[in-house]
């Protein structure tokens, strides 16, 4: 495989794409010839992990917990303290243990989302994605390896999501539907132009199908 000149737009795209996933227009070459010869050698046209920025998410809502119990332990809590009666002496809550009791939880809460992130980080690395002109693969495990893979001449549907912050990271989620009964339905998660992504793999689906492949337009 190798990177040409979309004539259109410029942008560098596979030379095997039967259009360009950045402007959409066809490539003659691609769409005057016929689909893949059988028995054509598979070669890889994209390969990719997901986005360590997927973790950002669970980064900002720890961070979000950490601020909430600031502001209680340092703001909120000594006002409670001081309107009620001799400061809170008189209540079963103690003032001066109260804070440290919350630093401590607030420690585990920290320390169990640390382990919650750093597995979520090594899944994400062990995890790779891979298109051919021939199947989606995607290869996942952190101990012991598996893989599923999609043949392209059963993908049904293609779609692609991004949330208003996944608009803002550059990633997002591309989905596959296929005919396939043991992978009915796959998700390409913390995919960097998930649009884009999106179009190449249509344009080998459609190749792969000698041209008889529709989606929804998106």
């Amino acid at each position: 495989m190798s990177l040409v000149a979309c004539p259109e737009c410029g942008q560098q795209i596979s030379s095997q794409a039967a259009s360009c996933p950045h402007c959409g227009i066809a490539l003659a070459a691609r769409v005057a010839g016929p689909g893949p010869a059988a028995g054509a050698p598979e070669q890889t046209l994209w390969e990719a992990s997901p986005s360590p920025l997927l973790l950002l998410g669970e980064a900002v809502a720890t961070l979000l917990v950490v601020l909430v119990v600031i502001v209680l332990v340092a703001v909120a809590l000594p006002a409670v303290l001081a309107a009620l009666p001799d400061g809170g002496r008189g209540t079963w809550v103690d003032p001066h243990k109260t804070p440290l009791v919350l630093t401590v939880v607030l420690a585990v809460y920290l320390a169990l989302r640390g382990v919650r992130m750093t597995v979520h980080a090594a899944r994400l690395r062990s995890t790779r994605y891979r298109l051919t002109n021939q199947r989606l693969v995607v290869e996942s495990g952190l101990l012991s390896r598996g893989m599923v893979e999609v043949d392209l001449r059963t993908v049904d549907d293609l779609v692609y999501r991004q949330g208003l912050v996944d608009r803002l990271l550059g990633i997002g989620t591309v989905g596959v539907v296929s005919s396939d009964r043991s992978v009915p339905r796959l998700q390409l998660l913390g995919v960097k132009d998930p649009r884009g992504t999106r179009e190449l793999i249509r344009s080998q689906a459609y190749a792969a199908t000698q041209r008889q492949f529709f989606t929804r337009s998106t």
